[in-house]
Formats: C-alpha cells, sequence, structure tokens
C-alpha cells in the first residue's frame, strides 16, 4: 500500500455525535418530529444532502439553519481538539514515519475540514485535502475517491480508506479501494462490506502490516526512507558520511529478505554486499534500468 486517505467526521473526529445532538435539539425547538434512524441518517451524509434534508424540514435556507445550531453551542469552551479520536496522533506518526502518502476525502466543506486539521496542528502533515463539496455526487458516490486517488498519483489498488459510515465505506469500496471502517455502533451504521473493522485507530497500523509486500527481484531503494537506512547496515555503511542525495542503492530481495546490493554514488559503485557473482550481474544490469521498481 502506497497510500491512506481518511474521512474526517467518525473518523479524525468524534463529531458526528456532536452534530447528532444539535440536530435533535433543533428538531425539537421546533417541534418537529423525527425519528432516530432519520436523525442517525445524517451521520455520513453528503453537506449537499444533508442541507437537503434540513431545508425541506424547516423550509428555511441551510445558511439559517446552522445558524440556529451553531447558537447552541457554547463557542467559549468548544475545540475540535477534544473531540479528537483515540489513536489518531499515534496512527498520523506512524504514516508519516513509513511514508505513506496521506489524504483527507469528506464529505464536509473544504473550509470546516481545514479548520478542523489547522486546530488539530496536522494540515501540513496531508498531502491532500479533497471535499464533497468539489463533486456533483458526494459518498456514496465514487468519485470522491477516485480522483483523491488521482490527484495523489497512485492506483486505488495501492490506496486504502479509514471511514466509518455506511457512505463512506461504500463510497470507498465502489471505487476499488480496501476500507478500514473504526468500529462504530451508535448510529445503527452498516460496516460488513469493510475489509477489516478496528476498535481503535492505533490498530490500523496491525492492519496495513498484512498488505506489505514481500519483494523478490531487484528494486531500487527509495533515498532516506526506513528501507533505506536499513539497506545501509546491509551493505555495512551505518557510518556512511557522503550526501545521501547523490546516492542509490539497489538490493535484490527473495521474499522480503535482501540477499545482495550495490551502493551507487553518481553511477560509481562504491561498495556493495553480494551473496553471488550471478546477483552482481544481475543487479549492475537492473539498475541501468529506468523503470525498476522502488521501495520504500
Amino acid at each position: 500500500m502506497k497510500a491512506v486517505i481518511f474521512d474526517m467526521d467518525g473518523v479524525i473526529i468524534d463529531s458526528e455525535r456532536l452534530y447528532i445532538d444539535l440536530f435533535k435539539k433543533l428538531f425539537e425547538n421546533y417541534n418537529i418530529d423525527i425519528s432516530d434512524d432519520e436523525l442517525f441518517s445524517l451521520a455520513g451524509l453528503s453537506q449537499q444532502k444533508t442541507d437537503e434534508f434540513l431545508t425541506n424540514k424547516f423550509h428555511k435556507s441551510p445558511e439559517e439553519i446552522y445558524e440556529i445550531m451553531y447558537s447552541y453551542v457554547d463557542q467559549d469552551t468548544f475545540s475540535y481538539t477534544s473531540l479528537v479520536m483515540d489513536g489518531f496522533y499515534p496512527l498520523l506518526k506512524e504514516l508519516k514515519r513509513q511514508n505513506f502518502k496521506l489524504a483527507v476525502a469528506s464529505s464536509s466543506s473544504k473550509k470546516t475540514i481545514k479548520s478542523v486539521l489547522n486546530e488539530l496542528d496536522v494540515i501540513d502533515d496531508f498531502d491532500l485535502i479533497v471535499s464533497g463539496e468539489d463533486f456533483v455526487e458526494s459518498k456514496p458516490d465514487p468519485e470522491i475517491y477516485i480522483k483523491t486517488c488521482e490527484l495523489l498519483n497512485v492506483s486505488v489498488s495501492e490506496s486504502i480508506a479509514i471511514e466509518d459510515s455506511d457512505y463512506g465505506i461504500l463510497s470507498a469500496k465502489r471505487a476499488g479501494l480496501k476500507v478500514i471502517a473504526r468500529r462504530e455502533d451508535r448510529f445503527n451504521f452498516k460496516q460488513d462490506k469493510a475489509d477489516f473493522i478496528v476498535d481503535n485507530l492505533r490498530d490500523v497500523k496491525l492492519v496495513l502490516e498484512k498488505f506489505e509486500t514481500k519483494y523478490n527481484g531487484v528494486y531500487k531503494i527509495r533515498r532516506k526512507s526506513k528501507e533505506f537506512i536499513k539497506a545501509l547496515f546491509f551493505i555495512g555503511k551505518e557510518n556512511f558520511q557522503e550526501n545521501l542525495d547523490d546516492a542509490d542503492i539497489y538490493c535484490l530481495y527473495e521474499n522480503g529478505e535482501m540477499i545482495s546490493a550495490i551502493l551507487k554514488v553518481k553511477d560509481d559503485i562504491i561498495d556493495m554486499k553480494i551473496k553471488e557473482k550471478s546477483d552482481y550481474d544481475l543487479l549492475l544490469k537492473e539498475s541501468s534500468n529506468g523503470n525498476i521498481d522502488e521501495v520504500r
């Protein structure tokens, strides 16, 4: 896997409970009957669909409705940081360490997404932010995930989505991604279509380990990556002092294990660890191939 794409509401922050409480209070104050099923259906719904639903119920503009709703919130004490999902920060740190491409693909407005990520001080940790408002149809339509993968320059088969709601899970699955669902039992979500369900975001790391590739053959190692450092130690260059920006390592793998490697600086081989002469010939040949696959 090369990319992890986060939903926001219900994954990064526990905002769905807040929104449901605000919606419930709004309906009660206006003496409008609404069933729990209708109320819970708003969790994970796109901004456009939510606006349509509320407008039909209240016969007011979305702006008027949200102004009333937000008047119920104590702005002096409210903060998104109080809503952060358990395990989010450790997971984000680990994904960054492993050099995954990261994105947020949320049905919320881009303004809201940026406000949340700015307050959590993680906006710079994401390579991309995509909002459902950018599309004619948001989740469960798959377009938001297809476009996010396209903008990240990764295939859907190389990407995994972290979701919680029916709409989000279905959107990602229709797009062709693997889906990890954060378990949610409060809103009658059907999460059976997810590939994996975790109780805590910390457990996402364990799921991602299932997708680690067992490399076979010759690969170029991405500079300054975890595997690059591992390869330096494998060759015996743990104290390599030259500029790593000029260094390239090519490794021969067998069932995920390095068995031979060469270290090049500006096309000159300066060190190696070779198991067999045939390994050296193969590494020399493949290292001149501009289309060689890269390991992170």
